[in-house]
């Protein structure tokens, strides 16, 4: 009975109608170079187990002499399986960016434009009943306009908040 009761209360929240709000946190460093990034987003279930929305992008990075700060923006989907505590899902995102280069020293700087796609899957662990930690792993490639495009693995950490239909009505009408 305990299994299904928690296996019950982790469905509720990606049931259609209910809305995720959270994002993700990524930091990599090397010798000569480190990045750090974080991508708010919000989504809402169209379907059970199935969620869309926006995320925004944010990213700096310096490798030797080069300062990098990278800002995107797009749409996501993602698709929920199973009904436990931990869940795998499969995550889908697209994104414009901009990103502005700086030589350390010179006062140079160049900005370019391109697009960028991620394609992977992960798993959302419930820690209680809005609230999941999670993550990610998947390919990120990259074009930029005029430049060379790149491609890799992508690792991600995470946390997302799952809030219910009716969580959202008492938060509009002041309920909560």
């Amino acid at each position: 009975m305990f299994f299904l009761f928690l296996g019950i209360a982790a469905t509720a929240q990606t049931e259609k109608g209910s809305w995720l709000v959270g994002g993700n946190f990524g930091l990599n460093t090397a010798k000569n170079n480190s990045q750090i990034s974080i991508s708010p987003s919000a989504g809402y279930f169209f379907l059970h187990n199935f969620a869309a929305g926006a995320q925004i992008n944010f990213a700096y990075s310096k490798d030797v002499d080069i300062k990098r700060t990278n800002f995107g923006v797009g749409p996501f989907a993602r698709y929920y399986f199973g009904t436990m505590n931990i869940r795998p899902f499969a995550d889908g995102e697209l994104s414009y960016e901009s990103t502005k280069s700086k030589i350390v020293g010179t006062g140079a700087s160049s900005t370019v434009n391109g697009s960028s796609f991620f394609i992977g899957g992960g798993l959302a662990a419930f820690i209680n009943r809005n609230v999941a930690i999670e993550g990610l792993a998947g390919y990120k490639s990259k074009s930029i306009k005029n430049g060379p495009n790149t491609g890799g693995i992508n690792l991600r950490m995470g946390f997302q908040v799952y809030l219910s239909r009716d969580q959202v009505e008492n938060m509009k009408s002041g309920r909560l």
